[in-house]
């Protein structure tokens, strides 16, 4: 796991966060067909023409990441620094934003599945306004014994990079908690 702080310049998440939530956002989306709860969530890239792309249900073709940057806005701007830092040489196939708030609920569950562990990577990006360590929501990845190898706080324009085919989850966010998760994430194949 690698955690950076500050990539993305603080007007430019300001304004992300504000064009995300004017989104139409679709509620009752599942970490994983069996995953017990249920949040806030809509994919902006997700072609189907990769293999890893394996729910064929939810493909959409003309949801390219070309197309994405292509139709401009603060997300494919940031997505755009993304690409930059994380993916140089590699295809962002999947973009997508989760919205969680008290009693939503995601589940373990891996980006990709385990035979593209070598290349595989998942970027977490989250465009909050401000979260404190007591509202819970922290981001966990486990190992492949199943226990915590790496956990991060959220925290206001925090990046995350993972092995996309590692488990890993949000963890319950707090009734205390009077503010909305939002995660960006991007996965695309990387070469070793």
């Amino acid at each position: 796991m690698q955690i950076i702080d500050g990539l993305i310049e603080p007007d430019l998440a300001d304004h992300c966060r504000q064009w995300l939530l004017s989104q139409n956002l679709v509620f009752g989306w599942k970490a994983h067909t069996n995953a017990p709860g249920v949040f806030w969530h809509r994919n902006f890239v997700l072609p189907g023409t990769h293999n890893h792309h394996y729910d064929p249900g939810a493909w959409q073709p003309e949801c390219t990441f070309d197309a994405f940057v292509a139709h401009g806005g603060p997300l494919a701007l940031v997505a755009m620094r993304v690409k930059e830092r994380f993916f140089p040489q590699a295809e962002i196939t999947r973009l997508w934003v989760n919205v969680q708030a008290f009693g939503d609920e995601a589940s373990l569950h891996r980006d990709f599945p385990p035979e593209f562990r070598d290349t595989a990577r998942s970027v977490i990006w989250y465009p909050v306004a401000e979260w404190h360590p007591d509202w819970g929501g922290d981001f966990v990845l486990l190992n492949d014994l199943g226990e915590i190898e790496a956990a991060a706080l959220v925290k206001p324009n925090r990046i995350v990079q993972i092995n996309g085919c590692l488990n890993h989850a949000a963890r319950p966010i707090s009734r205390y908690c009077n503010a909305l998760r939002i995660a960006v994430a991007f996965g695309a194949e990387v070469a070793e």
